[in-house]
């Protein structure tokens, strides 16, 4: 009877994590007009909503005031979120989401619109939805409910195990990315101090030579170095900085850097825009 329990347990945590994510992405769709995979894990479920809706149903089993369920509902959710963000920062050493620019926002990781939208959905599921997935459930023949259940969780597992590995190095991919364009726009830098060095060198020879005109010449020269500046800053950009950046990182962490815009790493946050910028342009240019 145990082992019925727990597995119906399991199924429904699996289901509100997955109509979590189909809310996150049906609102990133609409938001942002393309579709954004905003789960943690690579499967389409976001756990923090099964956990969100897992306490509201274990915890206020004996409530059944609305307003107590939505106001419970929404301090055990937010608390929740709090939490996760924490141990995501302290773990693997940098915050998914910034709510800082949010009103009402508590350090950046919880804020007044989110405790309504968890209060209120917690409130549903736990009074009106819940009570029918149970229905549901019973209805299931044991068997097919223990193969279900035995198959998703190791489905689950692996997924947990490959996105923590991916989520341990991402740190230290960024930190690498961070030194490689560093580097690369470094040895650019010195590339077009030669051509300006050069250029005034020539300019000093066009000025012993014709004083007239050596303003215009001037002029014309740098414009020529700037053309060529701008040129190299684009090849840097277009080629091989793509091409280096898109093979550090897996499918996982570029999907997360692309899921996650307030992402903010230890390392590399200071080219964390550019990195998303170049795994864009790469994607454009073999996806095209």
């Amino acid at each position: 009877m145990w082992l019925a329990a727990v597995e119906k347990t399991f199924v429904w945590f699996l289901l509100y994590s997955f109509v979590g994510w189909v809310w996150e992405t049906v609102l990133n769709i609409v938001m942002k007009k393309r579709f954004v995979d905003r789960g943690i894990l690579n499967g389409p479920i976001c756990p923090i909503y099964g956990f969100g809706a897992a306490l509201a149903i274990f915890v206020l089993h004996d409530e059944h005031s609305l307003i107590a369920v939505f106001l419970s509902s929404g301090v055990l959710a937010c608390t929740l979120e709090y939490i996760t963000s924490w141990g995501i920062e302290k773990l693997f050493h940098m915050r998914l989401w910034d709510y800082s620019n949010k009103p009402f926002n508590i350090n950046g990781r919880v804020y007044l619109n989110g405790f309504l939208f968890f209060a209120a959905g917690c409130t549903v599921v736990k009074e009106w939805v819940q009570p029918a997935v149970m229905r549901m459930l019973d209805r299931l023949d044991p068997l097919w409910l223990n193969i279900v259940s035995i198959t998703l969780f190791a489905i689950l597992m692996a997924d947990v195990a490959v996105t923590l590995a991916g989520l341990i190095s991402m740190n230290s991919k960024l930190g690498r990315a961070e030194e490689y364009i560093k580097s690369v726009k470094k040895e650019q830098i010195a590339k077009m101090d030669v051509h300006i060095t050069a250029a005034d060198e020539r300019i000093e020879q066009i000025e012993q030579r014709a004083e007239g005109v050596a303003s215009r010449v001037k002029e014309s020269a740098y414009e020529h170095v700037g053309v060529h500046v701008d040129g190299a800053r684009e090849r840097m950009r277009d080629g091989e900085l793509a091409e280096k950046l898109h093979g550090t990182f897996n499918w996982q962490q570029r999907r997360l850097l692309d899921a996650y815009p307030e992402m903010k790493p230890e390392r590399g946050r200071s080219v964390i825009g550019e990195i998303r910028a170049q795994l864009a342009k790469y994607g454009r240019k073999h996806n095209a």
